[in-house]
């Protein structure tokens, strides 16, 4: 078949690989009929996880026909249409049965939570769906059908990073008449503003620096208010201005350790260094990736008001200097973290989707093929061509 596959930081190639074939009884086999690329693909790409190996198919966000099942397998057949959550649980342990799916206790040998798709050994070393066909461990637990008045593009990113957004939402406290600031207008962070809004936010503030990101922000999303943080030197005190000095009632935070340089181009690359990983060749400094610090959690923790919440949605995986713990303390802050728990939301969201009332498929800006991948990562990983969101149709 063929896959994405991953050898290095920045060498991504696709390539003939083994066909994916049931391990367990309790698997099965999709044939994949769309893909995305998401923020975290880039992290892999950037070599910024832990434990990737040479031979990685990446890619979490799939949907495709249910093409082969195991024995133990009762909820499928073949020729069902289904869509995969992200996070494999196995539907038995403390955790999955106290509905903490993405903290699976017997998915992932190798750390502290469960496994994904596409993630490295670190994540339980599972391969990923950017592929014609991709390996479903616990396929009664977690999949989702998909009704048949839905195309792929409409129901796709419910594996995701649209129930990351509504969940970072919801256990935030989002409520009529709240005032809402979303850093990063990636596309959880356009999302997280558009359930804030579905929700019953009053004020949605969204903070970037890339200034197509934010002119979608307005466009999806009528009524949000931009602040580009390039044109000042601390958007959390912009915001407290605009809030007549009080400040938000939640602040979310959709941006994660890798983005774009906040402070300069030199203690980017300084970070970079640091971490081994070697520059994207023939490009300028200042298009480098960089390996962020908490300024934007300081900025959101500046933005909140007092009895504030606070919601991480964006991906930490190390240790920081400068977290600002005094001030959280200060102001009696709410934080609300981790990685989403996706399998409680489907569902809903699905049936949201149905009836007219949320969609996410407005975000895609690139349509590729699976032979096209390679132009997707680099369009979506420098921030070409406008790019918010690629999906492909192997």
């Amino acid at each position: 078949m063929k896959a994405v596959v991953y050898h290095k930081p920045y060498q991504l190639s696709l390539e003939k690989v083994k066909d994916a074939e049931i391990q367990d009884d309790r698997e099965m086999l999709i044939r994949v009929t769309s893909t995305a690329i998401c923020g975290s693909d880039l992290h892999i790409y950037h070599g910024l996880q832990p434990m990737l190996h040479d031979g990685l198919i990446p890619g979490h966000e799939f949907m495709g026909i249910v093409e082969e099942v195991g024995k133990d397998v009762k909820r499928w057949k073949r020729g069902d249409r289904v869509l995969v959550p992200f996070p494999i649980s196995c539907g038995e342990c403390i955790m999955c049965q106290s509905k903490l799916w993405s903290h699976c206790e017997r998915s992932n040998e190798n750390g502290e939570i469960a496994a994904v798709f596409g993630h490295g050994d670190f994540y339980g070393g599972f391969q990923g769906g950017q592929a014609e066909y991709v390996r479903v461990p616990y396929a009664d637990v977690s999949p989702l059908a998909v009704p048949d008045e839905l195309t792929d593009e409409q129901a796709l990113f419910v594996t995701d990073i649209l129930p990351t957004a509504y969940w970072i939402v919801d256990v935030s406290g989002v409520k009529p008449g709240d005032s809402v600031a979303v850093f990063g207008c990636g596309p959880v962070g356009i999302l997280a503003q558009r359930c804030a809004i579905f929700k019953g936010a009053r004020r949605v503030y969204a903070v970037d620096q890339v200034p197509y990101r934010l002119e979608y922000a307005k466009k999806l999303n009528p009524g949000v208010e931009t602040i580009n943080f390039r044109d000042h030197d601390d958007p959390g005190e912009v915001i407290r201005e605009l809030t007549g000095g009080r400040g938000v009632d939640v602040a979310i935070d959709a941006v994660g350790f890798e983005s774009e340089p906040t402070d300069s181009i030199v203690s980017a690359m300084v970070g970079m260094k640091r971490m081994g990983i070697p520059p994207l060749p023939g490009t300028r400094p200042e298009d480098q990736p960089a390996v962020a610090s908490v300024s934007a959690i300081n900025w959101e923790v500046k933005a909140l008001r007092h009895g504030g919440s606070l919601g991480l949605a964006g991906v930490y995986g190390a240790k920081a200097d400068g977290f600002p713990i005094g001030d959280i303390f200060a102001k009696g802050l709410k934080i609300q973290c981790g990685q989403a728990l996706v399998q409680n939301y489907t569902d809903e969201l699905m049936q949201l989707i149905q009836q007219g009332k949320l969609r996410a498929d407005d975000i895609i800006t690139h349509r590729l093929s699976l032979d096209e991948a390679m132009i997707g990562y680099e369009k979506f990983g420098r921030r070409i061509d406008n790019c918010l969101k690629v999906v492909m149709h192997p």
